[in-house]
């Protein structure tokens, strides 16, 4: 019953590689056009590229995939041009549907997850290490994006729990690799997926752990 569950971090198709990279530099681009006036084309260009491309050049960089394949495959760049071009073009139109990007981003957070997990396993590295490569390609991009921007990251700070649903999906899926391939994927999806969804509708937020007097 089990086999019929399609393992997607070992298998991942092509075109579904792209489309996460699509949705992270949309992210990018877009988070450029909402700092304007501080930031220009190029640096919109840059935040796209980098949350399109960061979370998977630190899980390759990590595990001595090199060079990445995010710069091995051309499709990559061509997928950042296109989302940086709708954000220029349709910007106003695409910030709309804030709650549909919100879906992608959790499904892409867990699929980062779940195929940094894997590669990691791949490689041979313990399942401890595994979680981390999972959870770094995850919130690799965003934390880069951050740094450009001379801000804190996220995952840093008091807020969304972005980090801990990265984690979560990874443990999830280094507990059920064993069982099932597919079943561990579909499980670091969902987990990832439903932290990440539930918070930001239900307004969770992480809280600030008490200074040292």
């Amino acid at each position: 019953m089990l086999g019929i569950i399609p393992d997607f971090a070992a298998e991942t198709p092509a075109w579904l590689s792209i489309l996460a990279t699509f949705v992270g530099a949309l992210g990018g681009a877009l988070l450029g056009r909402q700092n304007s006036p501080a930031v220009d084309v190029a640096g919109m260009a840059v935040l796209a590229i980098s949350l399109g491309f960061g979370g998977g050049i630190i899980r390759d960089v990590l595990i001595g995939n090199t060079p990445p394949e995010a710069l091995r495959h051309w499709e990559y760049i061509v997928a950042v041009g296109v989302a940086l071009g709708l954000i220029l073009l349709l910007g106003r139109e695409i910030a709309r549907f804030a709650y549909a990007l919100l879906v992608l981003d959790a499904l892409t957070l867990g699929l980062f997850a779940a195929v940094g997990a894997q590669y990691a396993i791949d490689a041979g590295l313990p399942a401890l290490t595994a979680v981390l490569v999972g959870s770094f390609a995850a919130i690799g991009g965003g934390v880069a994006a951050s740094v450009l921007l001379r801000e804190t990251p996220s995952v840093m700070r008091p807020g969304p729990p972005y980090a801990i649903a990265a984690v979560a999906g990874a443990v999830v899926f280094v507990l059920l690799d064993g069982v099932n391939g597919g079943l561990a994927s579909l499980g670091c999806v969902a987990v990832a997926f439903a932290i990440r969804v539930v918070a930001e509708r239900a307004d969770l937020r992480t809280r600030p752990v008490r200074p040292i007097d």
